[in-house]
């Protein structure tokens, strides 16, 4: 069992490594808050933009059920959705509204895709189709998330668009990303206006894919990657298991010595 002493130490090693972390957040955060537009003009012209198909379908839907969507949405979608494209799937939309995104992503993915649209407005049920399912519920409510794992066994996206507060969108990660097919993506929309505790999970959240070496963690064997964009944010699932991590060499010519000792006295100094 570890002593009181042992863990005041722990406590002790670990303070001063906290606040150079909060040191080093606090000067990447004033970079980032601070950076001007690029001034250089002399890249050549870029080719003009061809909008996606999900963005050719947005523009010419006048009529009917309502989507509301940031125009940069499109192409981050079309980035990690068009695998899926033709296949069967399995979407999960959180937060159904008027409706209209339910019928489009039928239109994008094909024939085999199925949508389980997720709303806590029962007047929604209004949108249940042939291929189009509604459940009825709280995505703040672990519970609610129980009852529609049983009857959704299988699902390979889930876009949350639903309520926005950061007691939302925790539960409804926690509740499904672990629920996703291999190769799976999990996308978050309308993370906006930092400081935003959804954000803050997240900075935590994302650390855990850079821990340990080679054997990977339950996370890493979770989570292949995380990706940001402005007011989204994706994790994608593994295709495949997680084979532990290799730290490979190849070559004969390596760096003196005189480097490593270098690079181990710089670090003692930190």
């Amino acid at each position: 069992m570890t002593s009181l002493t042992d863990r005041s130490r722990n406590v002790a090693r670990q303070v001063p490594q906290a606040v150079r972390n909060l040191r080093y957040f606090s000067h990447g955060f004033r970079y980032a808050r601070g950076m001007a537009p690029p001034t250089s003009t002399s890249a050549a012209p870029a080719p003009p933009r061809e909008p996606s198909r999900l963005e050719a379908y947005f523009d010419a839907h006048q009529d009917g059920p309502g989507i509301w969507k940031w125009r940069h949405y499109f192409d981050v979608y079309d980035r990690y959705f068009a695998r899926f494209v033709g296949q069967e799937v399995h979407v999960v939309e959180i937060g159904i509204y008027s409706g209209g995104s339910l019928a489009m992503w039928r239109d994008y993915f094909g024939e085999g895709c199925r949508v389980h649209g997720v709303d806590i407005e029962p007047a929604c049920r209004a949108y249940e189709s042939e291929h189009v399912d509604v459940f009825i519920g709280d995505q703040a409510d672990p519970a609610f998330w129980a009852r529609f794992r049983e009857q959704v066994p299988t699902v390979d996206v889930v876009i949350d668009d639903g309520g926005h507060l950061a007691h939302q969108q925790i539960a409804t990660l926690e509740a499904l990303l672990p629920h996703l097919s291999p190769g799976g993506v999990y996308l978050c929309e309308d993370v906006h206006h930092p400081p935003n505790d959804f954000l803050a999970y997240m900075d935590g959240f994302a650390r855990a894919l850079h821990r340990g070496r080679e054997e990977p963690s339950g996370f890493q064997q979770q989570v292949a990657s995380i990706h940001q964009y402005p007011f989204v944010i994706v994790i994608e699932k593994p295709i495949r298991p997680v084979e532990p991590f290799d730290d490979a060499h190849r070559g004969s010519v390596w760096e003196p010595p005189s480097f490593w000792d270098r690079a181990d006295e710089a670090a003692r100094r930190r």
